[in-house]
């Protein structure tokens, strides 16, 4: 929280500090876990087979090697996605990230024209989601994270309507079942 201080201006407010929804690290996790079993069962059972010395040893040592690299590339992704931030705050969006060296990118509010919600059906299960953003002309995923938690909130922040401005009450629309925010 520290780091994040010294990046805004006394003034500002922040509202939201978050970083993308855990699931992306479900695929490292079972790579990990795929290469740990295959080459740790792979050198258990060369392990006990009348295959000379040397190559045993050999062969326990390259599988070692391997499942330590695993585990290496699997940490550096965990440290990745724990040291990635997003700050939103009244006037601008930030993205932190780095833990050695820092990287931080801002986005005013003002320049976002359009804003999107992309929730996918697992997206609805797991409740995370992309906001897709149109700044200066490019259209994308807001800094390029599509798996944030809780998009409706991000969303709502983006816009501006934070309870301070108030979430009216929801009104019903002329569409029909579908809701419309009242008020800015």
């Amino acid at each position: 929280m520290a780091r994040v201080d010294r990046l805004i201006s006394p003034s500002e407010r922040i509202h939201l500090i978050t970083r993308e929804h855990g699931v992306v690290l479900v695929r490292p996790f079972v790579r990990a876990t795929v290469v740990i079993v295959l080459f740790g069962g792979g050198a258990y059972e060369l392990a006990g087979s009348p295959a000379p010395g040397p190559v045993r040893w050999s062969a326990a040592l390259l599988a070692a090697a391997i499942v330590g690299l695993s585990l290496l590339g699997l940490t550096r992704r965990v440290s990745r996605w724990n040291a990635r931030r997003l700050v939103i705050t009244d006037r601008r969006v930030l993205l932190t990230s780095g833990m050695l060296s820092r990287r931080v990118s801002a986005l005013p509010l003002h320049v976002l024209d359009d804003l999107q919600i992309h929730v996918s059906g697992m997206g609805r299960v797991l409740r995370y989601g992309c906001v897709i953003a149109n700044a200066h002309g490019r259209r994308g995923p807001l800094f390029g994270l599509r798996r944030l938690p809780d998009p409706d909130l991000v969303f709502a922040l983006l816009l501006g309507l934070d309870e301070d401005d108030g979430w009216d009450e929801l009104e019903p629309s002329p569409a029909g079942g579908r809701h419309a925010f009242s008020g800015a």
